[in-house]
């Protein structure tokens, strides 16, 4: 049997993660849990594969019903955009997107954004941090500090997601995502999907214990596949409608 390096390696990894990033994502939890005490929501943005981590905070089981989703795909649902034109994978790179995906939203600008990016270069993910933090929201990042600091990197104008952050919580992953080395030029093996979702986790999980402690409603769905799960979502969805949108099926 083919032994797998990855396998082998991500337990390590989770494990560094939680042993270097806890302050941050304590700090973060706060951050969240006094918004959502006073009536906020979690808003979170994040393109290409990191938007497997924002979306682990939307709309799931055991997810925070306060919480939305910012995405390059919402010029298509709600701003009438033709479908072609966002298929390019590098449209994230184009400036001027954050503007008029946040304009679709319109979040209030006491909700914390959460931003999540593995490079932290990419134009839609730094004009979002900026225009996050012009309209008075505070920003977690989660990003890879070795991309963004590597050498290696593609390189953008700075300043880069970590640098316009209020909180930065660090993934992990290396430059170029891809952990394991097969044989020269051949990298698989990416982390930052895995890191992220740990984080993900653990940041609602402290959110709803810090809201607890306070004796503040914990806002949070169950499975919609359990039998009473529809009709126990159903006073949540309606409460927080007109500021948080549905996730797709």
């Amino acid at each position: 049997m083919t032994a797998s390096e990855f396998a082998a390696q991500a337990p390590a990894l989770m494990s560094r993660v939680l042993d270097t990033q806890m302050p941050a994502i304590q700090e973060a939890a706060a951050l969240v849990a006094d918004s959502l005490a006073a009536g906020g929501v979690l808003q979170s943005f994040a393109t290409g594969h990191s938007r497997v981590v924002a979306l682990e905070l939307t709309g799931r089981a055991g997810g925070l019903a306060p919480a939305g989703m910012l995405s390059v795909k919402d010029l298509v649902m709600f701003g009438g955009v033709d479908p072609k034109e966002i298929l390019d994978p590098t449209y994230e790179r184009v400036p001027g997107l954050a503007e008029r995906i946040y304009e679709l939203a319109r979040p209030h600008p006491s909700d914390p954004f959460l931003i999540v990016s593995n490079s932290g270069v990419n134009a839609a993910i730094v004009e979002m941090a900026h225009l996050a933090r012009e309209r008075g929201h505070r920003v977690v990042a989660i990003t890879s500090l070795a991309h963004t600091r590597s050498p290696s990197a593609r390189h953008t104008a700075g300043p880069h997601l970590a640098d316009l952050a209020d909180i930065v919580i660090d993934n992990l992953a290396p430059a170029g995502d891809a952990s394991v080395e097969l044989a020269p030029g051949i990298r698989v093996g990416a982390v930052s999907s895995l890191t992220g979702v740990l984080i993900a986790q653990v940041l609602t999980e402290l959110v709803c214990r810090r809201l607890l402690d306070r004796g503040a409603e914990v806002p949070v769905f169950v499975s919609a596949n359990l039998a009473a799960g529809d009709k126990d979502n159903a006073t949540l969805w309606e409460r927080y409608r007109s500021r948080v949108r549905s996730v797709e099926p």
